[in-house]
């Protein structure tokens, strides 16, 4: 017991210290510049990372004290995956506001992302649709139809919206 109560004593700054250095205003919802309102404990999905590697260039661990010159990003096999909103902060970056969450992928890790950063790249989905959207490939049909059924077998639509749906997408 002592030596937990000297741990917290001796970390009690450094956290401290590591909580400020994003600084900002905690907040429990935000609207995304993707349409979608996210709010502290939905999944944020995930799309493909943009790094050459496959990894996220946009979701980082800055590790239990952040340190902006040490951080790892969320590696390619996070591709398509959900994560956990944990937190959102409202800050300024450069005199602008920004939206930082804070997520959890699964395991102990936290990463922070600039969401509407990674709705531009489309490392978080739905992205921002633009101009020259890439074709809908095989692999993003199937995992669309799988959602349709999904939601299908839930009740949230009806056959005949599931049979709508899906022709649409095969007939793109």
């Amino acid at each position: 017991m002592k030596r937990i109560l000297l741990a917290t004593l001796l970390l009690a700054p450094f956290l401290s210290k590591a909580q400020g250095l994003f600084g900002g205003t905690s907040v429990t919802e935000y609207k995304a510049s993707n349409g979608v309102t996210y709010h502290i404990g939905d999944t944020v999905k995930l799309g493909r990372g943009t790094k050459p590697d496959g990894s996220f260039l946009y979701l980082e661990d800055h590790g239990l004290i952040p340190n902006p010159r040490s951080t790892r990003t969320l590696p390619k096999e996070f591709a398509n995956a959900g994560a956990v909103l944990k937190s959102i902060r409202k800050i300024k970056v450069n005199g602008i506001d920004k939206y930082m969450f804070g997520v959890n992928p699964g395991g102990p890790m936290r990463y922070t992302v600039f969401i509407d950063d990674a709705i531009e790249a489309c490392e978080v989905k739905p992205c921002k649709a633009t101009d020259n959207a890439q074709p809908t490939t095989a692999g993003s049909v199937a995992d669309e139809i799988k959602k349709l059924k999904g939601l299908l077998d839930s009740g949230a639509i009806t056959k005949a919206e599931y049979d709508a749906q899906k022709k649409k997408l095969l007939n793109q």
